[in-house]
Formats: C-alpha cells, sequence, structure tokens
C-alpha cells in the first residue's frame, strides 16, 4: 500500500496549546488529499543548525494515505499548501510503500553441533597438513652454485 509521509519543522513561537491548534488546522487541509495517520504529538527539538535564524522548531511528522486517483496533482496541492503556510519552516514529502519497507525473510540455517564441528576442523588440518610435501632443505654451496650460474660468473 502506498502511503506518503509528511515530516514538517514548524515555527517555534507557538505554545503547546497553540501547536495543537495549528496541526489540527493543517490536518484538516490535508483532509482533502486523504486519510491521515498520525499518532504522534509535536515535539520540541533543538535544531542541528539555524533554519532561517530559528534554532529550534516543532518537528511533527504524519502519515497520508491518497484516495485521489491523479497522485502528481495532490502532491503538487499538499507542496503549494505547505509552502504557502508562513509557519512552516521547512517540509519533507516520502514516498513510502509497504511492500518495499518489509524486508524478506531469511531462510534460517541450522548450525552442526559442537561435536560434529570439532571433528571437520580436525579432518581439514589433517588433510591440509598431509597434502604438502617435504622439501628438502638446499645446502649453502648449491645456492652458491645456482647463483654464479646466473650471474654468469
Amino acid at each position: 500500500m502506498l502511503f506518503y509521509e509528511i515530516n514538517l519543522l514548524i515555527s517555534p513561537n507557538f505554545t503547546e496549546d497553540e501547536i495543537s491548534a495549528f496541526i489540527a488546522k493543517m490536518e484538516a487541509d490535508l483532509q482533502k488529499y486523504g486519510k491521515i495517520v498520525s499518532d504522534k504529538k509535536a515535539e520540541r527539538k533543538k535544531l542541528a543548525y539555524s533554519v532561517e535564524n530559528q534554532i529550534e522548531a516543532w518537528f511533527y511528522f504524519l502519515q497520508l494515505r491518497p484516495e485521489v486517483q491523479n497522485k502528481k496533482e495532490m502532491l503538487d496541492a499538499v507542496e503549494k499548501l505547505l509552502k504557502e503556510e508562513k509557519e512552516v519552516i521547512r517540509f519533507l514529502i516520502i514516498k513510502k510503500d509497504t511492500k518495499k519497507t518489509e524486508a524478506p525473510a531469511k531462510p534460517q540455517r541450522t548450525r552442526p553441533h559442537k561435536e560434529e564441528k570439532t571433528e571437520e576442523v580436525t579432518t581439514t588440518e589433517e588433510a591440509a597438513t598431509e597434502e604438502k610435501p617435504k622439501k628438502q632443505k638446499a645446502q649453502l654451496e648449491e645456492i652458491d652454485e645456482k647463483l654464479s650460474e646466473m650471474l654468469g660468473e
């Protein structure tokens, strides 16, 4: 199911009662375009950097499930509505799809018992040592002869 998450940064000049009224008004305006799902209260947050000379703002987000056919026109209208509102400092609209947000279930792997695991390790170690042929160590005189042959002396 497709829905849009709308994040708002609202001017810090509001009190808690005023911000509740402002959010109710914004939700009423957005109801024209779809069903609003929101269960969070607005939170006053300190911003990481100043936005329009504000260092704090009210942060609020809601989910809008569109009920109109033409989603582009709906998004344009919502964006226009948010831009016209002077108290909204910034907004972000994110398109989300519940099918894509659900992670596919990973198949569960079964682990071997500890006894089996130790047996496998010992057999692989033994195989590795058996495969290596033992090389004879070269004598110092043989190395000198090979070097002189290579250098042409």
